[in-house]
């Protein structure tokens, strides 16, 4: 294979040179997996996790240790069919991220938790499976950077926040800092293919989105009960995910240089699918749960 001219030249814009600065960046910031483990497990090894929350925190973190095999995977994907220098060489920098990602998180949970793989809940495996297995490149980019990785970087905060363990405590401070250069790829390369798609692309790429959408809410309803179980509200959890892939969605719109109009049905369906899925009167039925959450949603 002949390496691209544009390789050789050097000559980079604006975007690709952000990009490239997110492989840089992410090489001065590489820690070594087995090194911090080991010393987190030397440091708290008098200390234990209650079991009412190992349970649920295996349910927790087996869907993250699967996500971080899926953006490895699909990261790796990405380098490979991207064209340009510098995006190609930020998703090379992803994919080593995400390899130790998944190996620490497995070793993590084999030796704290006795973690035995195991099928993930349904709903949480369809979005990973959409995105991996979809052929198109501005649909695994918002799928991955755009969707999966906020909601990756709300459930690590929040596991933190509720303090089961002080080794995850830790650990997850440094998933965070690399999971945040991750989400900057897709917010640097994603207005770039949006805006050489026809008006019908961005319709389906849109509607791919609102089913995107879909899934991750029936993923978070699916471990509902297992953030109860270790202390945390789900629609925090969720409304904190849903704050941090608004944002994303805004510095889009304002680097493609349009308004946000284009993720208006969007907002809205996450606003009356949050409304159903954690409707707070459990006395209604489905019908009046339907209509409220409908004008609720439609109000803003």
């Amino acid at each position: 294979m002949i390496v691209p001219f544009d390789f050789l030249n050097g000559d980079l814009d604006d975007v690709e040179r952000g990009l490239a600065k997110v492989y840089h960046t992410g090489q001065n910031k590489i820690w070594n997996g087995r090194e911090v483990l080991d010393k987190l497990f030397k440091k708290y090894s008098d200390t234990k996790i209650k079991e009412s929350h190992r349970e649920p925190l295996q349910n927790i973190l087996s869907i993250i240790l699967w996500g971080e095999y899926v953006a490895w995977t699909v990261s790796s994907e990405m380098s490979a069919n991207f064209k340009e220098f510098g995006a190609k060489i930020a998703a090379v920098s992803q994919a080593h991220d995400e390899a130790r990602h998944f190996y620490v998180m497995r070793d993590y949970l084999q030796r704290r938790l006795n973690y035995k793989p195991s099928p993930i809940f349904g709903s949480a495996l369809f979005v990973l499976k959409e995105v991996s297995t979809t052929n198109d490149l501005a649909r695994k980019l918002l799928g991955m950077q755009l969707m999966i990785e906020p909601v990756a970087i709300t459930i690590f905060r929040f596991i933190r926040k509720s303090n089961v363990d002080p080794i995850l405590n830790e650990l997850l401070e440094y998933y965070e800092a690399d999971e945040a250069r991750h989400i900057a790829i897709g917010m640097k390369y994603l207005p770039k293919l949006i805006k050489k798609m026809s008006a019908w692309e961005k319709i389906l790429f849109i509607l791919w989105q609102i089913k995107m959408i879909d899934g991750e809410i029936r993923g978070l309803k699916s471990i509902e009960e297992d953030l109860i179980k270790i202390g945390l509200n789900p629609l925090d959890v969720f409304e904190f995910a849903e704050m941090k892939q608004v944002s994303c969605l805004k510095l889009l719109s304002k680097d493609m240089g349009i308004g946000e109009g284009m993720w208006k049905p969007v907002l809205k369906l996450i606003r009356f699918r949050k409304k159903i899925a954690f409707y707070p009167d459990k006395r209604h039925g489905t019908i009046q749960k339907i209509i409220n959450s409908f004008f609720e949603a439609i109000k803003k």
